[in-house]
């Protein structure tokens, strides 16, 4: 099934001549789960070892990692984490992990805290905080930016310290990376564009950074009121731009919100007002780049802000960062925060409670490929 192919031609000069390609779903998958599992994952990572994917999720629902083998669609592993006690782990429902290998995970949460964790047991766990309250660094870990390993150091996700209408929010590093080796924390020059400087206020969703690995050890960031991209380059620790106008060929518009306390209705209607170029994923089988962006609701009022579904578009990129697609996804189907990439393609979550297919007691995944127009 074609998704929806785009007739008109973008003039930007990034865009590759007319686009002749399109995003296509091939196939679904189905996986039934129990009711101690969650259809939709905050994290997901994959790992290829030998001739097999593994799908690494975590589940929320009980403080776990749930490993699957993606070839046979079979769970294979379940690690458990206390909320107490030595073994405890404080808040991993917004944490970041990564598999440093097999059965050993690093952990890094928002009170500040990193674990190194065997099986379900915590081997090491150190407090990286200057504050005295658990808010020095605040690593997080959502599908968006998941944490990343190049040899000895994982980069993680990091949340400013402060409250998001303090002046200061836009000064803070969001990068951390942690030294396997030597055990430290230390923050990477990696800050807000200039696009959050102008004295605008924004909610969370439109301050939470994307970013992914390509297969040059550039870490891409994409940043949700901003449609350019960005690039840190590990070898030389730079951080700039990429030379690119990177505007969804889409009605795009950009609302900031009342500096003031908002009700959820008016919160709801001033975060799906502005578009918001939501994730960015690296593709390396093809070379490259997956972009989610949202876009304003047909018909958004304040009265039905809190159930309307954002138009959604993914935006596919080569690996010199020029538009060669761009497809509006149908309204309602997908879950766009619970995607990945394998061999085969993108695969996206079709658990949204708002299609008319939702199954609770299944983890459903379209796979979407790139095919030619003409």
């Amino acid at each position: 099934m074609i998704l929806i192919i785009l007739s008109v031609i973008n003039c930007s000069k990034n865009v590759s001549s007319v686009l002749k390609k399109t995003l296509t779903t091939k196939k679904n998958v189905s996986i039934p789960i129990d009711i101690n599992t969650s259809y939709k994952s905050r994290l997901i990572h994959i790992q290829d070892k030998n001739d097999t994917t593994y799908l690494i999720r975590k589940n929320t629902y009980t403080n776990s990692i749930l490993i699957y083998n993606w070839n046979t669609q079979k769970k294979v592993k379940t690690y458990t984490f206390e909320q107490k006690g030595s073994n405890g782990i404080i808040k991993f429902d917004t944490s970041g992990f990564i598999e440093i290998e097999e059965d050993l995970f690093l952990i890094g949460t928002a009170k500040s805290e990193i674990y190194l964790v065997k099986n379900d047991s915590v081997l090491y766990k150190k407090i990286f905080d200057k504050t005295g309250y658990g808010f020095g660094t605040m690593i997080n870990g959502f599908n968006k930016n998941l944490p990343i390993i190049i040899e000895n150091e994982v980069y993680f996700f990091r949340k400013p310290p402060v409250a998001i209408n303090d002046g200061a929010y836009y000064d803070y590093n969001l990068l951390t990376k942690f030294n396997l080796k030597s055990k430290s924390l230390n923050e990477i020059n990696v800050k807000y564009p200039q696009a959050y400087k102008k004295g605008e206020c924004w909610g969370f969703t439109h301050l939470r950074q994307s970013f992914t690995l390509n297969n040059k050890n550039e870490i891409i960031f994409s940043f949700p009121i901003d449609s350019n991209l960005y690039k840190y380059d590990i070898g030389n620790n730079s951080f700039k731009k990429v030379l690119s106008d990177l505007q969804s060929r889409f009605k795009t518009t950009l609302v900031p919100m009342p500096c003031n306390n908002l009700t959820d209705e008016e919160y709801q209607y001033y975060i799906k007002a502005s578009t918001c170029y939501e994730s960015i994923k690296y593709d390396k089988f093809r070379n490259i780049y997956y972009r989610i962006i949202l876009l304003k609701p047909d018909d958004l009022t304040m009265v039905n802000a809190v159930n309307l579904d954002y138009k959604v578009s993914i935006m596919v990129l080569d690996s010199n960062f020029k538009i060669i697609s761009e497809d509006l996804l149908p309204l309602g189907k997908y879950d766009f925060e619970d995607l990945f990439v394998t061999k085969e393609g993108l695969w996206m979550s079709t658990n949204n409670p708002n299609n008319p297919n939702f199954n609770d007691e299944i983890m459903s995944f379209d796979l979407l490929t790139l095919k030619d127009t003409i």
